[in-house]
């Protein structure tokens, strides 16, 4: 994010390479749209709500442009036609009516220099509804876009948008961290232990319990054990030899035993297969931490991290880099979290160990 004006101190510079406009946000509003934007996102299950309104600042139309976001103006909309931040006709003209207030004739000092909208959906992209809205009120070559997409265990992304030869892109030239990078653990920020030799026994060898296979092929429709040495005129069975019998009942058992082995290993919180959660407060967020050195993690490839807060679950996939950075940080917003971590070791086998937070 190289910029030829030097960032001022409280701010923070963003340019798209190539392109004649130079962005300076101010940090702390930087915290304060993250804030906003997590509560939309926490207010409803599984996508979360979007927001969106009016970027607040000033522009210096040289050469490069210069735009100051100074602070934002939030503007709501009734979610007629779900999550999405879509508007109805009157929110069209609620929306409008701020945008006027907001013009530089009514307040040079600070007035509406982009838009910016939070995005739960898939990707990062404007949509052709907020491309009708930055044609219609937006139309300063130096005006800007902003999309934040929230996360639940970590840093807010963003994607810086300006205009292209005269138009808006779908997609940004610039995605970058939106909020403060030093909340997130040192540990995540780490590049993955290099990968360590597996014994030739490692404890998921246990594994095979989990598919018997029985050593000579036999009779996969047994006769029900009530049957079994039943007096039966004329039906042969009392001449079954009692080592077939025996073998037949070593079968079941040992199917029996895998049966209860997996259950065992899937919920085990014994050393072996232990995750070693712990929660600790930092800050106003939570720093969850789990022993990335466990056989467990080590052999795990996914995982699977459930949040329950205030009713409401998120599930948070992880593949192997995260599982090996050991810890996330998660943003509460009440004094209860459940934590659920479930880590697989192949398609068959799971460990989960779960961990509750009260304040």
């Amino acid at each position: 994010m190289a910029s030829p004006t030097q960032a001022a101190p409280g701010y923070s510079v963003w340019q798209i390479p190539g392109e004649r406009v130079v962005v300076h946000i101010r940090l702390v509003l930087i915290d304060r749209l993250e804030a906003e934007v997590k509560r939309g996102f926490r207010s409803l299950p599984k996508r979360g709500a979007e927001i969106g309104g009016l970027l607040i600042g000033t522009i210096d139309n040289g050469s490069p442009a210069i735009v100051l976001i100074e602070d934002f103006e939030p503007i709501p909309c009734c979610y007629q036609f779900g999550p999405s931040y879509e508007f109805t006709e009157d929110d069209a003209g609620a929306f409008e009516t701020a945008w006027e207030r907001q013009q530089p004739n009514l307040s040079p000092s600070a007035y509406a220099v982009g838009y910016f909208r939070s995005h739960t959906r898939d990707g990062l992209s404007l949509d052709a509804k907020d491309i009708v809205i930055l044609d219609h009120c937006f139309a300063n070559p130096a005006h800007v876009a902003l999309l934040v997409k929230p996360h639940a265990t970590q840093a807010s992304a963003a994607g810086l948008f300006v205009r292209e030869e005269g138009a808006f892109p779908r997609s940004t030239s610039l995605e970058i961290p939106f909020g403060q990078p030093e909340r997130l653990s040192e540990e995540a920020a780490l590049p993955p232990p290099p990968p360590q030799e597996e014994p030739e026994q490692a404890p998921f060898e246990l594994a095979p319990a989990f598919t018997p296979e029985p050593a000579a092929p036999q009779p996969i429709a047994a006769p029900p054990p009530a049957f079994i040495g039943r007096a039966q005129p004329r039906t042969g069975w009392l001449w079954i030899p009692l080592s077939f019998i025996s073998m037949l009942m070593g079968v079941v058992i040992g199917f029996q035993a895998a049966v209860t082995m997996e259950t065992r290993v899937t919920a085990s919180t014994g050393d072996e297969f232990s995750l070693a959660l712990s929660v600790a407060q930092s800050g106003d967020n939570l720093s969850l931490r789990w022993d990335r050195q466990t056989a467990a993690i080590r052999s795990a490839r996914k995982g699977i991290l459930e949040i329950e807060e205030g009713g409401y679950t998120k599930s948070v996939d992880l593949d192997g880099p995260q599982l090996q950075s050991g810890s996330l940080i998660y943003r509460n917003s009440t004094n209860a979290v459940r934590f659920r971590l479930t880590v697989y070791p192949n398609a068959r086998a799971g460990v989960t160990e779960t961990l509750s937070w009260k304040r």
